[in-house]
């Protein structure tokens, strides 16, 4: 009686072990979202639709050096690498940063901001002009819009507007102060609750 009992209980204990096993996934065959990764992504030119004195190539390449200094953090296992591209529109940056195997790319466009509703135009339409909220002065603020888009499917996946104070009528270093606002954004969206990639 006793052995039966001993039986009956080590068969429920080894049933319950296999079941276990054989119900938990195996944490080598499927990525774990704590894996290190790396996520490149494309910088498009920089789309001038303002009046104000800016280059093209030196915002994309100062959002480059910031996405660069931003290429890992501590608290995420998530490698940034930012890669540059020649082109401005959508179609032509989906095309290159394909070409360059991006999961993403970036498209800014630097605007003129309002006080009250407004709209801007460009080559890829028309858009909302940023609203400055408060007591400052549109014409002393320099505004760019920005826009992750996957690659894979052309949806955006993170868009905002960061915006910097004009001092001294200096337009580059305003636009260079945005665009390092920008980059925190952007690193800091790319690295929010991102799926593992599956290779």
């Amino acid at each position: 009686m006793h052995f039966s009992r001993l039986l009956i209980v080590s068969l429920a204990v080894a049933l319950s072990v296999s079941a276990q096993s054989a119900s938990s996934p195996q944490k080598k065959d499927s990525p774990s979202a704590d894996q290190p990764r790396t996520i490149r992504i494309g910088i498009a030119l920089m789309e001038n639709r303002s009046g104000r004195n800016a280059s093209p190539v030196w915002e994309r390449d100062q959002l480059l050096r910031e996405l660069k200094s931003r290429r890992t953090h501590r608290k995420s296992p998530i490698t940034l690498e930012a890669v540059s591209l020649q082109s401005s529109s959508k179609q032509d940056a989906a095309t290159e940063a394909a070409q360059k195997h991006c999961d993403y790319f970036v498209l800014t466009t630097m605007l003129d901001p309002r006080q009250g509703p407004g709209i801007s135009g460009g080559p890829d339409g028309i858009a909302p002009a940023p609203v400055i909220v408060g007591n400052a002065s549109p014409a002393q603020m320099l505004a760019i819009d920005f826009r992750i888009v996957d690659t894979s499917d052309l949806r955006t996946f993170a868009e905002g507007t960061s915006t910097a104070p004009i001092e001294e009528n200096d337009d580059i270093r305003a636009a260079d102060d945005a665009i390092r606002l920008m980059a925190n954004q952007i690193a800091d969206d790319l690295r929010k609750n991102r799926p593992p990639n599956i290779d």
